[in-house]
């Protein structure tokens, strides 16, 4: 371990003498990804915090555990609790804020007397409706919050400010700052060839992301190419094999361990130049989705993970796993062993 942190801290001012983006949150404000409902209260008098949904709930969890009432849509499962404080592990379920998918009525809303309630996802009219809904009714501040992969720094800077945590949030928001800066278009400066790649979701492998989709922020990230990017104008579709020979991507990638482990035996998908050359990758999912569900700061950790099964020439093993360490220390305050780490990381080796 002693030998990874002082790779990584080669790695790091390497970067600085090559004038690489600087390596340090910065902090600003973006009011375009805040939108707040009622008087927020002072940061020292929040002291319980409702969450809207999962995204938040990811967030919640390591910005502000100790003031989170619960969780919104399902509590944490025996292979997650491990990752967490014995002392968070049992979170109840308090229920989602989603429109028309909402669980948690205005009621209990009121009863469980929160100091605010944050949302973190999407800012369109439907989300903002909500918010203004739920304000109105309960009378319970409320703020709704973008969330982009590439705004995650803010996010933590933002709502550790809000929530009364700001020194906690601005070293999450370092933490983040230096992960994205690190694995933005990874291999656009080298000689690489690009990536073609496949995200395959669902039993089958049939449902991907598109273009532009929160489902395939990472993808976008590091500089690698959906191939299904221009199949549709919705976030999520489903596509045919034949559009798969058609692309023939150079790497599968996909979170469905069923999946995973029958596409070598499946006639059709042994035709994909990603299956012939066992480029097929499971991503990792403890305690969250390392590339998506949900879509929220968890996939800090895809941005690291992707860059190395996609680029392992610019992101060594060693370098991986001090920053995948790293991120469960800081985030998680979990101390994550070789192990785990191997574990963990599934088709990823040394």
């Amino acid at each position: 371990m002693h030998n990874r942190r002082s790779f990584l801290k080669s790695i790091l001012a390497t970067a600085l003498m090559a004038h690489c983006p600087a390596l340090v949150w910065a902090k600003s404000r973006d009011t375009s990804l805040l939108q707040s409902f009622g008087a927020l209260p002072k940061a020292d008098r929040v002291q319980r915090i409702l969450s809207a949904g999962p995204v938040a709930d990811v967030l919640l969890m390591s910005l502000a555990p100790e003031k989170l009432l619960g969780l919104s849509t399902r509590p944490l499962s025996k292979a997650q609790q491990p990752f967490f404080s014995p002392k968070f592990r049992d979170l109840p379920l308090t229920g989602r804020l989603a429109g028309k998918g909402s669980t948690l009525s205005f009621e209990k809303i009121i009863a469980l007397k929160p100091d605010i309630i944050v949302d973190i996802g999407s800012i369109s009219a439907t989300y903002v409706t909500t918010a203004e809904r739920v304000h109105q009714q309960t009378k319970v501040p409320y703020v709704l919050m973008d969330g982009t992969l590439k705004d995650s720094p803010e996010q933590l800077s933002t709502l550790g400010d809000i929530l009364g945590v700001s020194e906690r949030g601005d070293q999450l928001a370092n933490y983040a700052t230096q992960m994205l800066d690190r694995t933005h278009l990874l291999a656009k400066s080298s000689q690489l060839p690009e990536m073609k790649v496949y995200s395959a979701r669902g039993a089958d492998g049939l449902e991907t992301g598109l273009g532009g989709s929160i489902h395939t922020e990472v993808l976008d990230w590091v500089g690698a190419h959906n191939v299904a990017a221009a199949a549709g104008d919705e976030i999520i579709a489903r596509v045919s094999m034949e559009q798969l020979m058609l692309w023939q991507p150079d790497v599968i990638i996909t979170m469905d361990p069923e999946f995973h482990a029958k596409i070598y035996t499946l006639p059709l998908w042994q035709r994909l130049n990603a299956v012939k050359n066992r480029r097929v990758y499971l991503a990792p999912t403890l305690p969250y989705g390392w590339l998506d569900r949900p879509p929220s700061i968890n996939r800090l950790l895809g941005t690291i993970w992707l860059s190395r099964v996609l680029y392992p020439e610019l992101m060594p093993y060693d370098e991986y796993a001090e920053w995948i360490t790293g991120y469960f220390k800081h985030f998680y305050q979990y101390d994550l062993t070789d192990e785990a780490l191997s574990m963990l990381s599934g088709d990823l080796h040394a």
